[in-house]
């Protein structure tokens, strides 16, 4: 009887504090790629790479990313100058209330 109560504590605990992530209003916002012109590095990295790079990014400003995906949905430009578009989106699950500062890092909604 009390290992099943501790159990039972245990998986209610669990449980609320896996929940927590959903107490949150987030969204998605979307950044077309460029070759090098990205502050966090350029597009050559393998994915994995890219997206520590892009959390750490917006971790140093105070920016908490909770999910990324990276996708090839977009059009990439003829060029290869360091601002031309990969065709990649990347996109990035923020709190509401960050957008503002995403806009200012040329993401969109």
């Amino acid at each position: 009887m009390k290992t099943m109560l501790i159990l039972i504590i245990s998986f209610v605990g669990i449980a609320t504090f896996s929940s927590c992530e959903k107490l949150v209003d987030t969204t998605w916002v979307y950044y077309n790629e460029t070759y090098c012109a990205d502050a966090w590095g350029q597009s050559t990295v393998p994915e994995d790479e890219k997206k520590k790079n892009i959390e750490k990014h917006f971790k140093n400003k105070g920016i908490k990313i909770f999910k990324i995906e990276i996708n090839d949905d977009g059009t990439p430009e003829s060029c290869f100058s360091c601002g031309c578009k990969t065709g990649k989106i990347i996109k990035c699950k923020i709190k509401e209330s960050d957008v503002a500062t995403m806009i200012n890092e040329e993401f969109y909604q």
